[in-house]
């Protein structure tokens, strides 16, 4: 991830982005938390799917944590 992606995702807590993993995943996610210090820098969000009314819905179940290092990219959600 890039420094400019990776100002995106700590200026976007509780907005919805688009992650894509290092293992080629992507997903809508809510940005909850960005802790980007110490040995295990991480993001905590909710996986989810965005509607075309412009509403994020969550899936079932609790939050993510996902380290930094296995991001490949941030991007903006497309409306």
């Amino acid at each position: 991830m890039t420094e400019e992606q990776l100002h995106l995702l700590k200026t976007n807590v509780d907005d919805v982005v688009v992650l894509e993993m290092k293992d080629g995943e992507r997903f809508a996610a809510q940005i909850l938390f960005v802790f980007d210090e110490g040995e295990t820098p991480d993001v905590f969000c909710l996986k989810g799917e965005p509607r075309a009314d412009g509403t994020f819905v969550p899936q079932a179940g609790s939050g993510h944590s996902f380290l930094l290092s296995d991001i490949a990219g941030v991007h903006r959600l497309e409306a």
